[in-house]
């Protein structure tokens, strides 16, 4: 589904959202649950692009829903995955996840396969990728949880959720503190378009905007 200059939500994934960006620079954001790349190379066939033109896969953060299909798609593409440099070793298996998501891989592998964790992936702190998406460290869901933003279009993985937004949920936060700190720094852009790892890609709207800052603020739950 096309959503917004040339950004495509792929259909029927499943786990969370896998966004297509297409134009001048081609790349995926995200992967979805394991067993999703026949479906998200389907999608880009479809639409007119070979796969081999991929230029990347870029991960927002380490949860199985988002990084499950990323091997495999690599392997048709043979393009680079990224993510955040803090992150990298959690979704390479060198360091535990945290919490409860430990557990989330060994649940899903009953129903969708195995994760099968990238070997190599290429560093990403804060700055510019493919061109003018900018690359934002939003820590607080996981450490090294990023948010893509150009021209009032945020990809935002789990720091937001879809619909009526809101932060993603306390349960599965690393640390609520920090998470708002980069709730925060994101709202304070100027937003056209939010588009989450889960829930509909919404258009921004001053009714969830000035929601989501009281519950920044703490004057909501």
């Amino acid at each position: 589904m096309l959503v917004t200059d040339g950004i495509h939500l792929i259909d029927g994934v499943k786990g969370a959202h896998v966004y297509l960006v297409t134009g001048s620079r081609i790349f995926l954001v995200d992967s979805g649950l394991p067993g999703q790349e026949d479906r998200i190379l389907k999608y880009i066939t479809n639409i007119g692009l070979d796969p081999a033109t991929l230029e990347g896969i870029i991960l927002t953060h380490y949860d199985v829903d988002h990084v499950g299909s990323a091997v495999k798609l690599q392997n048709v593409a043979h393009c680079p995955i990224y993510a955040h440099i803090l992150e990298i070793p959690y979704i390479i298996g060198q360091e535990q996840r945290l919490g409860i998501k430990r557990w989330l891989p060994l649940l899903t592998r009953p129903i969708y396969g195995a994760l099968n964790p990238p070997k190599e992936i290429s560093p990403l702190e804060d700055g510019k990728i493919f061109e003018d998406w900018e690359i934002i460290h939003t820590p607080g869901h996981t450490p090294g949880h990023i948010v893509l933003y150009r021209n009032g279009i945020a990809i935002v993985g789990d720091l937001f959720q879809g619909g009526e937004i809101c932060l993603a949920p306390n349960v599965f936060s690393w640390s609520l503190e920090t998470l708002r700190e980069s709730a925060q720094l994101v709202i304070e852009r100027p937003l056209r378009w939010i588009l989450p790892g889960h829930g509909p890609a919404t258009p921004a709207s001053n009714h969830w905007l000035d929601k989501l800052q009281k519950s920044i603020n703490g004057k909501i739950q």
